[in-house]
Parts: C-alpha cells; sequence; structure tokens
C-alpha cells in the first residue's frame, strides 16, 4: 500500500489500490481500512463523484468507526458530483 502511494499520478494510484483490492476479493481476504476511503477521495478529486461514493458507503459498510467520516465525506461538494 505505501509503494502505491508515494507521489504517483492519482491514475496510478487508483490503479494500484484496485489491483490490492481485486487480490484481496480473490484470495477472500479483508480489505485492508482506509482503502476504500482512499479510493473514494481519489475519484473525487477526479471529478467522478458516483465512483467516490460507492467507495465512501462501501468503506463505511466495511468499517462501521470509519462512518462519521465517511458521512462527512458524503456530504462534500466533490462526492456529491
Amino acid at each position: 500500500y505505501q509503494n502505491a502511494m508515494q507521489e504517483a499520478p492519482r491514475e496510478e494510484q487508483i490503479a494500484a489500490l484496485e489491483k490490492i483490492l481485486e487480490q484481496a476479493r480473490a484470495d477472500n481476504r479483508p480489505v485492508p481500512p482506509g482503502l476504500h476511503a482512499h479510493l473514494g477521495l481519489l475519484f473525487a478529486r477526479g471529478g467522478d463523484g458516483v465512483a467516490a461514493r460507492g467507495h465512501f458507503l462501501e468503506e463505511k459498510a466495511l468499517y462501521p468507526a470509519a462512518g462519521p467520516y465517511m458521512d462527512f465525506l458524503l456530504r462534500s461538494k466533490e462526492a456529491a458530483r
């Protein structure tokens, strides 16, 4: 995860995180906390509010402790687009 996030362009970060997500699902392993939130932020910054919202909701469902922050992000202008 850290290697994927070292100042890489947004598109590369998305691809790297999606690969981690796919691998976790293929191995029937839990998705690391924050992965969906990070993907959501990357999509929101790129103007894809639909994808951002989906990842924020998924993070909230998987990790209820993240709920208040995900609710905040869901109310943000980027996620509303």
